[in-house]
């Protein structure tokens, strides 16, 4: 009775620190939001001209709204409207991948006894301030306080799950076969509509000791994938060159993971080279590593990528 009475508490105190982080990525998107979020649109529209161009676009955008899944969502509109044809919208697309990782980094770092009181401070702050932006910097950090609370939260949540050996014994045969653990981390991260959820959690796992790196990486290549459900869901209905937009975003990631595969024990004695003992590093920095070397690879040769996603034949907005 006290084992189950203590699973229930700690399900709740996931759920709790995952409502925070969702409250935080929604507070941070406001507060900064009013700043940079009315120029976000204008800057998609006039800085998407060349692919290297619409990347950049899409990372800096990503970085500061804090979810790639707002940013492809707003791009499908733009597609639908007319406003981007096919290959700004993927230079975006690339772009959005790598700003994501902006939260993957943050979360790495053990500053989670900062999140109080970065919460406390962002509220005193949109209290006291008279102008608007003073304000909206305060939001923004009351933001950032949830985030770091939530990952604290959720990392003393896992705790329990060190003595549960069906776990265990299911996250070792996922990391000895990489496809499956890219297939649950598709499916959990579909579920959940965040990547940036889904690294919080894996981190929070690697460092209770309950998931060995490789297997987190593997679960993580999978949520590439899995974030694509969002602007998936958000095209049904919209025109054809919408839909094509959130299609390329899966073939993109799908792509990225099947090219990774192959030598995945490579990638993760490369990352383990790049990162310190940390493995919350490790898996934030695998992620940043491999939306880098996917937008590298694909690059170069973006449009052709475009012109075989949506069949050959060259395509006009």
């Amino acid at each position: 009775m006290e084992e189950m009475c203590a699973v229930v508490a700690s399900v709740c105190r996931l759920l709790g620190g995952i409502g925070l982080f969702f409250a935080g990525i929604r507070l941070l998107r406001a507060g900064l939001g009013s700043t940079a979020g009315r120029r976000a649109e204008s800057a998609l529209r006039g800085f998407t001209r060349t692919p290297l161009a619409a990347t950049v676009t899409g990372t800096v955008v990503t970085a500061v709204l804090q979810s790639s899944s707002a940013v492809t969502i707003t791009v499908v509109g733009l597609v639908d409207a007319g406003v981007l044809d096919l290959y700004q919208a993927f230079g975006v697309i690339m772009g959005a991948n790598l700003g994501t990782c902006v939260t993957a980094q943050i979360v790495s770092f053990r500053a989670e006894s900062l999140g109080a009181p970065a919460v406390c401070a962002g509220l005193a702050l949109y209290l006291a301030a008279k102008r608007r932006l003073h304000r909206d910097i305060g939001v923004a950090l009351a933001g950032l306080g949830c985030i770091l609370w939530g990952v604290g939260v959720t990392s003393s949540a896992t705790a329990w799950l060190a003595g549960a050996p069906w776990l265990v014994e299911s996250l070792v045969v996922l990391g000895q076969v990489p496809t499956l653990g890219v297939m649950a981390g598709a499916a959990f991260t579909g579920v959940i509509q965040s990547s940036s959820v889904a690294t919080v959690v894996l981190i929070s796992l690697a460092r209770q000791g309950i998931m060995d790196l490789r297997s987190a990486l593997a679960v993580a290549l999978g949520g590439n994938i899995g974030t694509c459900v969002t602007p998936l869901i958000a095209s049904v209905g919209a025109s054809r060159a919408a839909r094509k937009t959130a299609v390329l975003h899966l073939a993109f990631n799908v792509v990225g993971v099947a090219c990774v595969l192959p030598v995945f024990r490579a990638f993760v004695r490369l990352v383990e080279a790049i990162s310190p003992q940390d493995p919350g590093h490790g898996i934030a920095n695998a992620h940043t590593l491999f939306n880098l070397l996917s937008i590298v690879v694909v690059l170069p040769w973006s449009r052709r990528f475009v012109d075989i996603v949506r069949g050959g034949r060259t395509w006009t907005s």
